[in-house]
């Protein structure tokens, strides 16, 4: 990548090819230091017997596979792609089975997400862990996994 000043507002259209080459060189040779730079501060480190053992090796395979691209076979891509869609559907459809849970429910909403875990009567009615910047109770992916974690803990500890 050319080393620039504001890339959203530069022309890259009209770039001469002078500056070009220039940039390009200026990019080489600080990719070059730094690896220099991280090479010096490994030496000896046992992480070295990785890299020269495994990672070394594969970088010709990596490279080629770069250059060369992947074949990719479409039919099957998509075959996997509607097994997943399915198996998705039937997930969600098995969480209005879940007491709490209603018809109506849209679990794609976060209102509703936070009305079914935290606040309805009948819903599942679980402290909040996180809350959002406007003080919500949090429905955030990082949330739920927190929740999940604390769910398995609690199951756990009943067994």
């Amino acid at each position: 990548m050319l080393t620039i000043d504001n890339p959203s507002k530069f022309d890259w259209a009209n770039m001469e090819l002078s500056d070009c080459c220039e940039g390009n060189a200026m990019d080489t040779y600080f990719t070059l230091k730094l690896f220099d730079l991280i090479m010096e501060k490994l030496d000896g480190q046992p992480v070295m017997k990785l890299i020269e053992n495994v990672v070394m090796p594969s970088l010709e395979t990596f490279s080629e596979m770069e250059y060369n691209g992947l074949l990719v076979d479409t039919s099957r891509l998509d075959a996997v792609g509607r097994q997943l869609k399915s198996k998705n559907m039937e997930d969600e459809d098995s969480l209005y089975s879940i007491k709490g849970v209603q018809n109506t429910d849209n679990l794609s909403s976060n209102n509703d997400l936070i009305e079914i875990l935290y606040t309805r009567e009948d819903g599942m009615e679980l402290y909040p862990p996180d809350k959002t910047a406007k003080g919500k109770p949090s429905v955030s992916a990082p949330t739920l996994k927190l929740l999940l974690e604390h769910i398995e803990e609690e199951l756990a500890t009943r067994e």
